[in-house]
């Protein structure tokens, strides 16, 4: 191997194990051999890594004190040791740098497996939402078909949303807004509550009215509680139509109840039935 035909690098190289193995084999080094180390060196010191920084240092001052130059020895292995303390930091952050980023992808995995629970659970409850309003639709229809309310329009508004879009992605959403939009109008518009009032007066013998004249101190609420229980709405269709928990409609309609049978009223018997059919 020609030393001039190698690269800057190469030569350092070539320059670094020369004079090792040199000193290796007789523990000192001759005139050019501590030339060729001093060129290692130096090159290393200028464009080397950190390990060979080291070793050609360490090799240097090894060399030195071993040739009774002490001080040029020293000032070498210190070097050495300075380049050794630069290589443990580097380390030391770099240890540092993949803990953090492990960190953060362990943090990042975690999130996105959070994100993607929270995703299912509102994707659960959507469906969960969106089976219950159909349930109450489908409540709506019967109840509403058995009343003969033609004037409500309830059964018209939803077919024709069935007919525009049936076949189509969109059917479910629509039918759901117009359930919500009926649900709405029973829950808070005065005249389409009336209109489910007078429509159970005309079929049970004024339940209504007399409920209201038996018991004219009863809460707003009260009433469209009766309203609807005795429409034949189910449990969760009442629940939906007052905005509240069924616990609290049970616990409402209960007290409802005792109120009539408590009652010396010669309709409360009736008005009480009315309630279980």
């Amino acid at each position: 191997m020609v030393r001039a035909d190698l690269s800057e690098r190469g030569q350092a190289e070539y320059d670094y194990l020369k004079a090792y193995a040199f000193y290796r084999s007789f523990f000192f080094l001759d005139d050019e051999s501590m030339g060729a180390l001093s060129r290692a060196c130096l090159w290393f010191e200028a464009h080397g890594h950190g390990v060979d920084r080291m070793k050609a240092w360490e090799l240097m001052g090894t060399a030195q004190t071993a040739s009774g130059h002490h001080k040029l020895g020293l000032v070498s292995l210190k070097k050495a040791q300075s380049v050794a303390l630069e290589i443990q930091r580097s380390r030391q952050r770099a240890e540092m740098t993949i803990l953090l980023l492990v960190a953060v992808f362990a943090t990042l995995i975690l999130y996105l497996r959070a994100r993607k629970i929270q995703a299912e659970k509102q994707l659960m409850a959507e469906r969960e939402e969106a089976e219950r309003t159909m349930s109450i639709a489908e409540d709506l229809q019967a109840r509403l078909n058995q009343m003969s309310l033609k004037n409500y329009g309830v059964l018209d508004r939803l077919c024709e949303q069935y007919y525009v879009y049936e076949g189509t992605s969109n059917l479910q959403p629509k039918i759901l807004r117009e359930v919500r939009s009926i649900v709405e109008g029973l829950r808070s518009d005065p005249a389409e509550q009336k209109k489910l009032e007078d429509s159970l007066n005309a079929r049970q013998d004024g339940v209504m009215r007399r409920l209201r004249t038996a018991f004219p101190g009863l809460k707003e609420e009260d009433y469209l509680l009766y309203l609807f229980t005795a429409s034949g709405f189910s449990s969760t269709t009442v629940s939906t139509l007052l905005g509240r928990d069924k616990s609290v409609v049970y616990n409402r309609l209960y007290r409802l109840k005792e109120r009539l049978k408590a009652s010396d009223s010669p309709d409360a018997p009736f008005l009480l039935a009315a309630l279980e059919k």
